[in-house]
């Protein structure tokens, strides 16, 4: 029985496996690199995608910029346009004050002589009147120093004036027509236009005339 057994098994055709080892791990291989291919094809997709998205943005960037950089070249030329304008304003100002002030100075003696007209009280008669620029110097005759204190005071309260003081009073002797002799004050006095402060332009004006 043995050997009918032991010949049986001899008696088996033999199987060879190596091809059937060698496709499966070429099967393998195949699937190894479809996988790859596949990867490498989406990688390749999404790089192409994002790099599509990235240059997008970097052109509505780049378009961005350049609307900022158009406003804000707009923007410095309305600056310049309006400090323009704002100069020419404070020009205009700085001429109306000159005018003004001209036109003040003219009509100024006038006014002076005037207020002296209110403030030289009785007993006092002024024979000259001198001006050096703000300054001014008045000359007369007084029948008493009473009488020009009573001038300086006047002449104190007026607020377009200032410094009112004496310069001298020296007592004379006068004949009249009468030939009576008075007793009589030669005196001066001296006293200056008090200058106004300056008139700053308004903000609110200046602001109205540039729209300045």
């Amino acid at each position: 029985m043995a050997n009918e057994s032991a010949n049986a098994v001899n008696a088996l055709p033999s199987v060879n496996l190596l091809p059937y080892h060698a496709e499966r791990r070429a099967d393998k291989r195949k699937k190894v690199f479809m996988s790859l291919g596949g990867a490498a094809v989406v990688g390749a997709v999404v790089v192409f995608l994002g790099g599509m998205v990235i240059d997008h943005q970097t052109e509505e960037a780049q378009r961005i910029n350049d609307v900022l950089t158009q406003k804000n070249a707009e923007m410095d030329k309305q600056i310049v346009e309006v400090n323009t304008l704002k100069k020419d304003i404070e020009d205009l100002l700085q001429r109306q004050q000159a005018v003004e002030s001209l036109q003040n100075e003219r009509n100024r003696p006038v006014q002076l002589l005037e207020e002296l007209v209110r403030q030289v009280p009785e007993g006092v008669y002024l024979t000259s009147l001198k001006q050096d620029g703000d300054k001014f110097t008045i000359a007369g005759v007084a029948q008493s120093n009473e009488r020009v204190s009573d001038l300086l005071r006047n002449l104190s309260s007026v607020p377009w004036l200032d410094r009112a003081e004496l310069g001298e009073s020296v007592a004379t002797t006068m004949t009249n027509n009468l030939k009576e002799q008075r007793r009589l004050f030669n005196f001066t006095v001296r006293f200056q236009w008090k200058a106004e402060p300056a008139t700053p332009a308004k903000p609110g004006a200046a602001g109205a005339g540039a729209g300045k």
